[in-house]
């Protein structure tokens, strides 16, 4: 049994042509929608920053909500508001997906989004 061949680290990864900014990448390995390490970075980035403004508008619902119903003098205060932030951390990951596919879809033309 021979030892593999100091390039082979690099043949991992074949270069490719990123499908959104059309940079010649080495060494990395394409998403599925072929773009490199860091247009998809990019658009996670972006996705992470939109993604809190559905959460803000769970979390004021639900605290208006704890206002509206008088829960806000309750005994179990704590529990609520552990409540509040488990919702308002769902939106945000939910949102975040969303937006990703969203952008993504509207980024490769593909009609997805």
């Amino acid at each position: 049994m021979s030892a593999p061949a100091a390039g082979a680290a690099a043949d991992a990864h074949p270069p490719f042509d990123c499908s959104k900014c059309g940079r010649t990448v080495r060494g990395q390995k394409a998403d599925d929608a072929g773009w490199c390490e860091t247009c998809r970075q990019e658009l996670i980035r972006h996705s992470s920053r939109q993604a809190y403004l559905p959460a803000a508008v769970v979390a004021a619902a639900f605290l208006w909500l704890l206002w509206w119903s008088g829960l806000l003098e309750s005994p179990l205060m704590a529990f609520w508001v552990a409540l509040g932030g488990v919702l308002t951390f769902v939106a945000y990951k939910v949102a975040r997906r969303v937006l990703f596919d969203l952008l993504r879809g509207r980024a490769t033309g593909d009609g997805k989004g």
